[in-house]
C-alpha cells in the first residue's frame, strides 16, 4: 500500500568526510528533458525529447569550518564526491531509506549573509557528471554523462541507442 513517508534522519559524506549534524538541506538534481515541437502535417502539436538538461545538486550546510573546506579543496572545477543518505518511516511504520550518490565538479560555493547571532551557512552547488539514486537498495535513477547511461524510474532510456552505437 502507498502511504506517506516522513524523513527522520539525513546524513552525508563529502569527499569521505562525514557530515552528520551540519546538513541544512539537500536539493537532488531535477530530471528535466529538452523538448522540441513536432508538427509535421498535424493540426495538434506534439513534443519530443531531444536531450536532457545538465544536472546539478545543491547541499546547504550550517557551521562549515576548516575540515570541510580542506576536504573540498574549495577550488572551482575540482572533482567532488557527495553521498547523501536519508531514512525514515511511513504512515504504517515501515522503515525506508534512500541514497543519493553525486559525482561532479564544484560549481558554486556561497555563504549566507553574515549576521551577528546567526549560524554560518554555506551552500555548495555541484555540476554533476553522474548521479545515482537508490530507494531501498534498488537503483531508481542512474545517469552517467560519459557512458550515456540514463536510467530514470527503472527505465533505461538510451539502452537501444548505446547498443546500436556499440557503447555497451
Amino acid at each position: 500500500m502507498f502511504t506517506n513517508r516522513v524523513r527522520q534522519i539525513m546524513t552525508a559524506t563529502l569527499q569521505g568526510l562525514p557530515l552528520v549534524a551540519t546538513i541544512e538541506d539537500f536539493d537532488p538534481p531535477p530530471i528535466e528533458f529538452d523538448m522540441e515541437a513536432m508538427r509535421g502535417g498535424r493540426f495538434i502539436e506534439e513534443e519530443m525529447a531531444t536531450g536532457m538538461k545538465a544536472l546539478s545538486a545543491k547541499l546547504t550546510l550550517q557551521g562549515v569550518g576548516l575540515p570541510i573546506f580542506l576536504a573540498l579543496g574549495v577550488s572551482g572545477g575540482d572533482q567532488v564526491l557527495l553521498t547523501v543518505q536519508e531514512a525514515g518511516v511511513d504512515q504504517e511504520d515501515n522503515e525506508w531509506f534512500a541514497y543519493h550518490v553525486c559525482t561532479g565538479k564544484l560549481k558554486k560555493q556561497e555563504d549566507k549573509q553574515l549576521k551577528m547571532g546567526d549560524k554560518p551557512v554555506t551552500t555548495l552547488e555541484i555540476a554533476l557528471r553522474s548521479y545515482q539514486r537508490l530507494e531501498m537498495g534498488v537503483p531508481v535513477i542512474d545517469i552517467d554523462t560519459r557512458t550515456q547511461k540514463c536510467v530514470i524510474n527503472g527505465v533505461d532510456y538510451l539502452k537501444g541507442a548505446r547498443r546500436l552505437a556499440l557503447m555497451v
